[in-house]
């Protein structure tokens, strides 16, 4: 294998130019039109995706003993926020001491649709508290460590009274 330095040399008597697309140009000016012009761009709805957090849906002590609560609980509120506007997802957040819901509207509008029709409505004999995420807080990570500590302490009475 070897490197040499190019070198450029015209093949035959006459220069032949490579041709050209003659519509190309045609084609860029128009798409440049529409990218700069002023039609449609600032008419076109623009969406905004927010989450809200629906508190006190469950007590975090119900999930343990059933395993299909959550799933039930998840289609629950996707078939009721659907009613509301379009959804990206619903997620039951099981160790959040709060029983916390979250559902990602694929609009901001629908999502304040869904906190004024939520916010104080009772579910499962409790009264839910709606509002939008700050985004401050990952939900799914928060978890109640008194009852962590007391199931721990209440494990550990059990092996040692056997």
């Amino acid at each position: 294998m070897s490197v040499s330095k190019a070198k450029f040399q015209q093949k035959g008597d006459k220069f032949i130019s490579k041709k050209t697309d003659g519509n190309k140009k045609k084609k860029l000016k128009k798409v440049e039109d529409k990218m700069l012009g002023w039609g449609g761009r600032d008419d076109a709805k623009i969406s905004i995706p927010s989450t809200v957090v629906l508190r006190y849906m469950f007590a975090p002590a119900e999930t343990r003993p059933d395993e299909n609560l959550c799933s039930e609980l998840e289609e629950d509120v996707k078939e009721e926020c659907l009613k509301l506007g379009p959804i990206d997802f619903v997620k039951v957040c099981v160790n959040h001491p709060q029983g916390v819901v979250l559902v990602r509207f694929k609009d901001r509008k629908d999502a304040q649709k869904c906190i004024e029709t939520m916010n104080g409505r009772w579910f499962g004999g409790r009264q839910v508290h709606a509002s939008e995420d700050d985004g401050v807080v990952n939900h799914t990570t928060v978890r109640d460590y008194d009852a962590d500590a007391q199931r721990l302490e209440q494990f550990g009475a059990e092996l040692e009274a056997d």
